[in-house]
């Protein structure tokens, strides 16, 4: 029975080693990457708040509407027809 407990101990000390090493070298393999990347990391968080509904979406989802020469975004194509009827 102490064998047994003794085994199960040492295979799972040997997987935490190697998920261990798998996140330390992807880590190591991405900051590689990251410095030969040309354009900047995107932003995200970057809400912006519909001017119909109100509701606050990322600015990458968001739709474009024009209201005049302005584009303004928007949450959804109701919203966006809805601003475009109002000019």
């Amino acid at each position: 029975m102490a064998r047994a407990v003794l085994l199960v101990f040492a295979v799972f000390a040997f997987l935490l080693v190697l998920r261990g090493l798998r996140i330390f070298f992807e880590a190591v393999r991405r900051s590689g990457t990251a410095s030969r990347r040309a354009s900047p990391p995107v932003r995200e968080g970057d809400m912006v708040r519909d001017p119909i509904c109100g509701t606050w979406i990322d600015r990458r989802l968001a739709l474009p509407a024009r209201r005049g020469q302005e584009t303004v975004p928007v949450c959804s194509d109701r919203c966006r027809r809805t601003l475009e009827a109002a000019r």
